[in-house]
């Protein structure tokens, strides 16, 4: 029997701001070593893609994206179970503060996690933690 894949999800919600692109990010209080993060998660059973991004973002942000665009797929072996796992990436709009904390509402093991938001200027030294920036050269 094949082993079925991990599915995930990772957004990339920018905007325009003084005619600098600019990112959302955060960091996890109390995991601030791991550096900028952005949201995402994985696929629950029967749920589409954008379906999980619209989903994720709500859990991990309390925000609703517009403008959703597709930037393409990464498939790669997780250190953390050894697990072929394929990320997909997008970058939306959407409407929040310049900075915000939020505190995770989700059924996963995340729940209750608290996340610092703010906007980052989109420059080609950004990194992200772990896979999250795989497709960040798609968007400048």
């Amino acid at each position: 029997m094949e082993k079925t894949a991990i599915v995930k999800v990772t957004a990339y919600i920018t905007r325009q701001m003084n005619g600098v692109k600019q990112l959302l990010v955060f960091e996890e209080n109390g995991f601030e070593h791991l550096g900028f993060q952005v949201p995402g998660g994985t696929v629950e059973s029967g749920e589409g893609l954008e379906e999980a991004l619209i989903r994720e973002l709500s859990e991990e942000a309390g925000i609703t994206p517009h403008d959703i665009k597709p930037l393409g797929e990464y498939c790669y072996i997780s250190e953390v179970n050894r697990a072929e796992t394929r990320r997909y990436y997008f970058e939306a709009k959407a409407d929040c503060a310049e900075q915000f904390t939020h505190i995770v509402q989700s059924n996963d093991e995340d729940n209750g996690w608290i996340y610092n938001y703010r906007w980052t200027d989109l420059h080609p030294s950004l990194k992200l933690h772990g896979y999250l920036g795989r497709m960040l050269h798609t968007i400048q």
